[in-house]
């Protein structure tokens, strides 16, 4: 039997098949594709929901040597089981808005110090007394910047550097872009200079300041420039439209010249090249003319 006479026959009988037969075929080809897609989901929703730790990653992390216990306590909660099965919010809450990482403080107490002074505790705070979520998102807490289960450890500065600008940026996504397409960025992250300046190295690791002030700003600046003066603050690193409203006046007004002169600089390309396209285009119809008449 020849291919053509295959198909021929394959065709009558698909033809003769009636109304029924067909929506069983149809059922029987998407059903294991459903299956399949609804495991993807509920395996999705296990990773994303973070109460299930991966013991061979956590193995290989910073607080692998410390018992789940020390920061987890007897997983009790109203004297059930935490987290109970039977709970119909079983596996629905996000564990970063239940832990309390007040226990952080046991082992990192400078550090939590730090965090209790810095503008995300002041978020936190505002939160807790109002319930109103930001733009961004809840205030971030410390589950939300490390993976207590799984961040390792000893990692060079610029790994460090990297991971916390893609950390940093998950809420601050202007100021993320602005600071790749600064001197600071491309020379940290895609150059892997351990001599640039990272989010942290400005605003701080833990504490998170705000360089509004201009007295804040300098001394951020003067950690790798000492002999930076005032007009060092005057430098905008995030030029973002949506930070504008945010800037002291002096940068806001150096902003509009900004955008103002790169405004003018892009009519300007787009007007030559028209002007060269155009000449390149007329150049081109006078040629095919001159062809023409000669014929």
């Amino acid at each position: 039997m020849g291919i053509l006479q295959f198909h021929s026959m394959i065709k009558q009988k698909i033809l003769t098949l009636s109304t029924i037969q067909v929506f069983i075929l149809v059922c029987c080809a998407i059903m294991p594709l459903t299956f399949y897609s609804e495991a993807r989901a509920e395996n999705s929703l296990l990773q994303e929901s973070n109460w299930f730790v991966e013991m061979d990653r956590f193995s290989d992390s910073a607080h692998t040597g410390i018992n789940c216990e020390e920061c987890h306590g007897t997983m009790t909660e109203n004297d059930s089981e935490h987290p109970d099965p039977e709970d119909p919010d079983y596996l629905k809450t996000d564990p970063k808005r239940n832990f309390d990482y007040q226990l952080c403080e046991k082992c990192h107490k400078k550090t939590y110090e730090r965090y209790k002074k810095g503008e995300h505790a002041k978020a936190l705070e505002e939160e807790k007394k109002t319930g109103d979520v930001s733009e961004t998102g809840h205030a971030p807490t410390c589950g939300d910047c490390h993976s207590a289960h799984y961040a390792p450890a000893h990692l060079s500065r610029t790994q460090i550097g990297m991971n916390m600008t893609e950390t940093c940026g998950e809420c601050h996504t202007s100021q993320k872009k602005s600071y790749l397409k600064n001197f600071h960025g491309k020379t940290a992250v895609y150059l892997e200079n351990e001599r640039s300046a990272y989010c942290t190295d400005c605003h701080g690791a833990h504490e998170c300041i705000s360089l509004e002030e201009e007295t804040k700003a300098l001394n951020a600046c003067r950690r790798c420039h000492p002999e930076a003066e005032k007009a060092f603050t005057n430098v905008i690193i995030h030029e973002s439209q949506a930070e504008v409203e945010k800037k002291s006046d002096s940068k806001r007004q150096s902003l509009k010249i900004v955008y103002v002169m790169g405004s003018i600089s892009l009519i300007f390309v787009v007007a030559l090249l028209t002007l060269l396209y155009s000449h390149s285009f007329l150049l081109l119809l006078r040629k095919i003319h001159e062809k023409l008449r000669k014929h």
